[in-house]
């Protein structure tokens, strides 16, 4: 039988500890050479609306141990507005209903058969959010107490529980540049963790004294500067541009979770949309990634490496680390979705339906 699975589904089925737990196992197995990852492609068309283009994106992953391939597919209307002086990147729910069009399909590598259809709204978000508290449990001081969280909005919701479960904390400082915003991420965050999340009036304020400072927006300008890292920090972010290339600068150690330009294939349906304003948003990505790459080589480490030993992890109080959730990875949906799916049977949740319909008997 192929399960469908809502977002509803994989909330209830998924916690931070199992996320955290199953990337960390996954990503020792692509240190081992066990897992396989295609670069994410993307394909875009120009649409009728002008603040908005259409993205088709698709990435894959399997893992040996785990006996399965997965399939991320996203549909999408994207802009790129500016918010609060800055410019963003945001999807509009177009499909109708007002919603969004995400889905993780799951495969046996033992018998073909189609395991799972899952929305990926929830995955994504604790796939991202706990690759980088895997970053965080590796590579921040032991004794870290105090996190800094630039960021409000529903990645970093799952930030912060990755933040949690990484460290005892007693303390998240958190900021974004919506007031209203942030002041209830604090409170909700703080019940739900059981710990103090206070909201500040800065950036500034919201590092200052911190162990672990993570970024979670999405800014397409830094929201972290070099002023603002001390020694002994661990600096965490979804999107590489969230500090200043000077903060790189200043980090003793860098790791990413994927390899540069994991993005292998970008389209465009003309050349007209290829100069467009928006359409350097992947590919200058790719570029900026590459060059820091190149820039800081001697320094820079992947967190699969680091995790079978073939990489240095902190050996000081006093040293900076920095881990970039860059480019995702296919055996991020493969993990998750697999703990998911698992999850899943032996709660007997989701809709079933004969694997029969998602197969054939005529030679493909």
């Amino acid at each position: 039988m192929t399960l469908l699975l809502t977002d509803d589904d994989v909330t209830q089925l998924l916690s931070m500890s199992d996320c955290m737990k199953e990337l960390e196992a996954v990503y020792t197995d692509m240190g081992r050479g066990m897992t396989f990852n295609a670069p994410r492609r993307d394909s875009f068309l120009m649409t009728s609306r002008s603040d908005a283009y259409f993205s088709f994106k698709t990435m894959e992953g399997g893992s040996e141990r785990l006996k399965v391939m997965a399939q991320r597919v996203n549909c999408d209307l994207v802009s790129h507005p500016i918010i609060d002086g800055n410019r963003r990147r945001v999807k509009i729910p177009a499909a109708p209903g007002g919603r969004y069009v995400g889905l993780t399909l799951l495969y046996s590598t033992k018998n073909l058969e189609l395991l799972a259809i899952m929305n990926d709204g929830q995955i994504q978000r604790m796939r991202v959010a706990g690759t980088t508290g895997v970053g965080v449990r590796k590579l921040a001081r032991k004794n870290s107490k105090k996190a800094a969280l630039i960021g409000t909005g529903w990645q970093a919701g799952a930030a912060a529980l990755a933040l949690a479960e990484a460290r005892r904390l007693t303390k998240i400082s958190v900021f974004s540049t919506n007031r209203t915003h942030r002041e209830e991420f604090a409170t909700t965050t703080s019940r739900r963790l059981g710990i103090d999340v206070i909201p500040t009036e800065s950036a500034k304020e919201a590092v200052k004294d911190c162990d672990i400072v993570a970024a979670a927006t999405n800014s397409h300008t830094p929201v972290i500067g070099h002023g603002l890292v001390e020694k002994g920090m661990h600096l965490t972010s979804v999107r590489r541009f969230e500090f200043d290339e000077a903060s790189w600068r200043k980090a003793d150690l860098l790791y990413f979770s994927a390899p540069p330009g994991n993005n292998g294939f970008s389209h465009y349906a003309s050349e007209t949309w290829e100069k467009s304003q928006h359409e350097s948003d992947v590919n200058s990505e790719v570029l900026l990634e590459e060059r820091m790459f190149k820039r800081f080589k001697s320094k820079t480490y992947m967190l699969s490496d680091l995790l079978v030993g073939k990489a240095p992890g902190r050996t000081s109080e006093d040293q900076i680390t920095m881990m970039n959730k860059n480019w995702g990875l296919g055996i991020e949906f493969a993990a998750v979705g697999k703990r998911v799916y698992e999850l899943a049977v032996k709660n007997n949740m989701g809709k079933e339906i004969p694997s029969t319909q998602f197969s054939q008997t005529s030679h493909p």
